[in-house]
């Protein structure tokens, strides 16, 4: 009895020996992208995501004191209550960021999210500085120090949801 790889592997070379010449170059550009997407497209998506999510996420935890919905109690406040300015700083990081790949990880398809995994430190990177920039240019003053622990909230926040939502859907086979 062949083994299944050994099956595999004879589909696979009889798919590959068959005349192609009937079937259009665009569906197989189609599978190509659907299966290889181009990660600025996925950073793009990833962007769009990130500007509403976060946004948002200022009423519910305001970022170095920036609080456009004007709510009178904020995460923060626990936050500074249960640790301090730098537990805050590195909570609020994770916030941020954690709301940001949730989101993306349910609007996006498993390819997708392969390529997020694959850049992730470069596009966590760019989104924590883009956020930081954004928050400067709405009049929140910052610290160089609590600038340095909210990124680096960021960076754990956005590869344990990235990691965590990638492994669970793969054991899961959720593809989306």
């Amino acid at each position: 009895m062949k083994s299944d790889k050994d099956s595999w592997l004879k589909e696979y070379t009889e798919f590959v020996q068959l005349d192609s010449s009937g079937i259009p170059n665009e569906i197989f550009n189609k599978i190509k992208n659907r299966l290889f997407p181009n990660p600025w497209k996925v950073f793009g998506k990833i962007l769009a995501i990130h500007s509403v999510v976060g946004f948002l996420s200022l009423a519910i935890c305001s970022q170095f004191g920036l609080n456009p919905f004007g709510t009178n109690r904020s995460l923060m406040d626990w936050f500074m209550q249960v640790g301090g300015h730098n537990f805050c700083m590195i909570a609020c990081g994770i916030f941020f960021m954690t709301t940001t790949y949730l989101l993306a990880n349910v609007v996006m398809n498993l390819e997708e999210l392969e390529t997020v995994r694959k850049y992730q430190w470069l596009q966590s990177g760019v989104l924590g500085l883009i956020s930081i920039a954004a928050f400067y240019f709405f009049g929140a003053e910052l610290v160089a120090t609590f600038v340095g622990l909210w990124i680096l909230g960021a960076f754990i926040g956005s590869v344990v949801v990235v990691e965590g939502s990638y492994y669970f859907r793969r054991q899961w086979g959720l593809k989306t």
